[in-house]
């Protein structure tokens, strides 16, 4: 069977029967015979939830819970008990319901010996040993022992607005948004993006990340904003607080956000990829921008001369060749450069760097560019 297959699957198999585990994780010390693997354990160190949902935003550690989840937007069940004939959106969930006919129940209370046909249902249980309740309602701090349990209160027993804006949150439990309706379909939709809400003050929260009303205004610098939490992101800016650090290397950063797109630094994991193409990127905004070189769009104009550009980096850099401002200076000769890349270019003047080679020739350059007109001239 294998030999329909690539050389890379045989590989991935043959690490079945040999055991090895060459990667490692640089957190917990866990290891993993693919590398593949290792990017998703990184996940559960991380938070990041690069995969998501476009009906109700939903994001997911792997791209296979997506697949399951589509399946609550689809109708899809493509898995079936062949004792009754119900079927499932998920196979973990058909074996579950299996136990029901077999009448097994693998997982036991230790202290009372009582048995479950669910891991999570040993779990429910044993918190009525302990009395632990480790879901709790950060408006009114009112603690329960299971998660369902807490949307209920949310949903029946705070206002709109306030549940709206409520985040519970447990060890594996972030309730956020609970008045998104899951299925795309509430009777309440946003008329700019398609959004459902399930009530009408849901809505018009939502409604607020459209508006040119800016409530929200910071103190030290008087900059508005549509979202309190988009205020409390900004503040950041000005205490200086950093208070997310990489188990890695140490670095610190003022949001959770900063820090997941920094852990890529370390796993080169690079989850946005173009459909075009398929040129992956570490950052959404990447992708975004990339997606403009296949769509020949160029939002950025120059007020001055009108020239377009896809980046808006690229529109600061071409500024400079109005003003004259030239930020970056050479630190043996001092003299400057309107781009960082000019200067690494300069650079190369004085160490005699020549990191660009031909490989039919072997001839060295200090430039790309240098290296693809050479190509063309000399091997074409």
């Amino acid at each position: 069977m294998l030999g329909d297959y690539s050389p890379f699957v045989l590989l991935r198999h043959m690490i079945t029967h040999t055991g090895e585990r060459r990667y490692s994780c640089q957190i917990c010390g866990d290891r993993f015979g693919l590398n593949s693997h290792l990017l998703r354990h990184m996940r559960t160190h991380t938070g990041e939830k690069p995969f998501s949902c476009q009906v109700c935003l939903k994001s997911f550690t792997q791209s296979n819970s997506l697949t399951d989840h589509m399946r609550i937007h689809t109708g899809e069940k493509p898995y079936s008990c062949k004792e009754c004939g119900k079927r499932f959106v998920q196979r973990g969930a058909l074996n579950v319901h299996m136990r029901t006919h077999t009448g097994e129940k693998p997982y036991s209370c230790s202290m009372c010996g009582k048995g479950f046909s669910q891991c999570s249902q040993v779990k429910d249980h044993v918190r009525t040993h302990t009395g632990e309740r480790p879901y709790s309602c950060s408006v009114c701090e009112k603690r329960f022992t299971q998660s369902c349990h807490l949307k209920t209160h949310i949903r029946n027993e705070l206002p709109p607005m306030t549940t709206q804006c409520c985040r519970a949150m447990s060890s594996k439990t972030f309730l956020q948004h609970p008045n998104l309706d899951p299925d795309g379909i509430g009777p309440y939709s946003c008329s700019t993006c398609g959004k459902s809400f399930s009530d009408l003050s849901s809505l018009k929260f939502h409604q607020q990340t459209h508006q040119d009303e800016k409530p929200y205004s910071c103190q030290t610098c008087l900059k508005s904003f549509g979202r309190r939490d988009s205020l409390l992101r900004h503040m950041i800016t000005h205490t200086g607080e950093r208070r997310y650090s990489c188990q890695i290397c140490g670095d610190r950063f003022g949001l959770n956000s900063h820090l997941l797109r920094h852990m890529r630094t370390h796993t080169g994991e690079k989850p946005f990829s173009c459909q075009v193409c398929l040129k992956s990127f570490s950052q959404s905004n990447s992708l975004t921008d990339h997606m403009r070189i296949h769509t020949g769009e160029k939002p950025y104009s120059c007020e001055e001369c009108g020239k377009r550009f896809v980046q808006r980096g690229a529109l600061n850099v071409h500024m400079r060749t109005h003003t004259g401002e030239k930020p970056f200076s050479c630190s043996m000769c001092g003299k400057g450069f309107s781009a960082s890349t000019s200067l690494l270019h300069h650079i190369r003047t004085h160490t005699g760097e020549k990191p660009f080679s031909c490989k039919q020739c072997g001839k060295r350059f200090s430039q790309n560019s240098n290296l693809m007109s050479h190509k063309r001239s000399s091997h074409m």
